[in-house]
């Protein structure tokens, strides 16, 4: 089962949420919990809701707009 971390900014708005699993992979959603990207833990990259590479590392949190 996946942890569920809540974003907020600033203002303690939620922005989004991120999906953690066991193995370290994580998942960006919006508010809305529509997926906006995902982290892949074993080869360190993170990719678009669509599987492409956006860059290597957690950055995640980039996607959110």
């Amino acid at each position: 089962m996946a942890q569920r971390i809540t974003l907020k900014d600033s203002h303690y708005k939620i922005i989004g949420y991120v999906d953690i699993e066991s193995n370290g992979n994580k998942t960006l959603r919006d508010t809305h919990y529509k997926i906006l990207g995902y982290y892949d833990a074993r080869n360190d990259c993170t990719k678009d809701e669509h599987y492409k590479i956006i860059g290597y590392g957690d950055i995640l949190t980039t996607l959110l707009r």
